[in-house]
């Protein structure tokens, strides 16, 4: 890569910007910082994948679960059409109970009814990892139907320890994503292939068949691969750029002869 190339690239992007993506490979070397930022740009693509089958099973295994596990059908705050209703410590953490409320307003907001599926497919992966991280919830819900929303979980002697365990592990994938979803640098982690190992472990826990379909349309391997092709390839338009300028000069050198 030429550096006016790289000069045009790094205006292109921000100088601010393109810094975050150095490291102590990249001293010098404006072909691997180029490399870092489009490595990072797909793998993060991959994630995307991963992480929004993770949360449409997630989701709609909870709520299929609460909803056919006998509660009340106004307990998570959906069919209660005014969205102004007094915060009630019975049915809801305060965390939740904020969150539903405002996804419900701006849907009334919008002139969209606001039916459970609109509800559930607007509440953000946070809604649900908080109903996971709260004591709130664990023997009003978690104890009747953990064992529902994850049957291949290996369930230990404690459904409360069982939900513990779990909470921590998306929680740290909801922290991942987080990353991603802020386009903030992911490409230097040094366990890449254990966050993408968790994410499926965890949609495996809900549903093998959705882990299945995410393992064969994942393409974490081949990016792996790619990324040392393109390595090769920056190197070799650097080296190219090399030669021309060495037959350049023979020229020059040729012209004074």
């Amino acid at each position: 890569m030429r550096h006016s190339d790289f000069i045009a690239l790094e205006k292109a992007i921000s100088t601010s910007r393109l810094s975050t993506y150095r490291n102590h490979y990249t001293r010098n070397n404006e072909n691997k910082l180029i490399e870092n930022y489009m490595f990072n740009a797909k793998i993060s693509e991959n994630f995307y994948f991963l992480l929004q089958n993770l949360e449409v099973t997630l989701r709609n295994a909870i709520y299929d679960s609460y909803t056919n596990g006998g509660f009340a059908k106004d307990f998570f705050y959906i069919r209660e059409q005014n969205t102004k209703k007094t915060y009630n410590r019975e049915y809801h953490s305060y965390a939740c109970w904020k969150m539903i409320g405002t996804v419900k307003y701006h849907l009334i907001r919008d002139g969209v009814v606001p039916t459970d599926g609109k509800i559930v497919s607007e509440l953000n992966f946070g809604f649900w990892t908080t109903l996971l991280e709260e004591n709130h919830y664990k023997t009003l819900m978690w104890r009747r139907i953990f064992k529902h929303v994850f049957p291949h979980y290996p369930h230990g002697h404690s459904v409360d320890a069982d939900v513990d365990t779990v909470s921590i592990k998306v929680n740290a994938i909801r922290q991942f994503r987080n990353r991603i979803f802020h386009y903030e640098p992911i490409f230097n982690r040094p366990n890449l292939k254990q966050d993408r190992d968790n994410i499926l472990e965890v949609i495996g826990w809900i549903s093998p068949e959705m882990q299945r379909m995410s393992e064969i349309y994942d393409e974490f391997n081949d990016l792996i691969r790619k990324k040392r092709r393109i390595a090769k390839l920056l190197t070799g338009m650097r080296g190219r750029q090399k030669q021309r300028l060495e037959k350049n000069k023979e020229k020059r050198i040729l012209k004074r002869k």
